[in-house]
């Protein structure tokens, strides 16, 4: 496994979110597994250039520089399993798409998605509430595009009014 920060901010990467924070020792086993795991990941017998970080103790990240070698679908599907299998051995759920994530007071705070607009109504979720955008793709949108306001995200359709220059 190499180091996150080595990769090129056009690796492709993929953001699970743990449905609970992960704790310190959890985070120390689940790294070791992962660099187990990347260090035997491949597609089709290449090796992939890849790491992996965990973030606000909630965010399980996977990148590989695919300049080096594509992921293929097969060594995607195997990266998947090992995350499930991770969260089985762990019981946390990194596939609930129905939570979104927002960084409030330096800790991440799950709203699920049938409660978002009561949370905007009770301005728990204001336009500038930071939210986790888990759909960015590569590093470089890691860096520069995964936590953003929410009303400069797709969220904006759910808040009634702009601010308008």
């Amino acid at each position: 496994m190499t180091t996150f920060d080595s990769l090129s901010d056009q690796s492709r990467i993929w953001i699970y979110q743990a449905d609970r924070k992960i704790s310190e020792a959890e985070q120390a086993d689940i790294m070791e597994a992962l660099s187990q795991f990347l260090k035997a990941w491949a597609a089709h017998g290449q090796d992939l250039h890849a790491s992996g970080k965990i973030e606000y103790d909630q965010f399980l990240i996977i990148a590989t520089d695919e300049s080096f070698n594509l992921a293929s679908g097969c060594s995607i599907d195997s990266s998947v399993h090992f995350v499930q299998d991770l969260g089985s051995r762990y019981s946390i759920d990194f596939f609930d798409r129905s939570k979104l994530a927002f960084l409030q007071e330096e800790s991440v705070n799950l709203i699920a998605l049938n409660s978002l607009k009561g949370s905007i109504e009770q301005q728990v979720v204001k336009p500038d509430s930071l939210f986790f955008q888990n759909t960015v793709q590569t590093k470089g949108e890691l860096k520069s595009n995964w936590l953003v306001k929410a009303g400069e995200s797709w969220l904006k359709r759910y808040f009634k009014t702009y601010v308008s220059v």
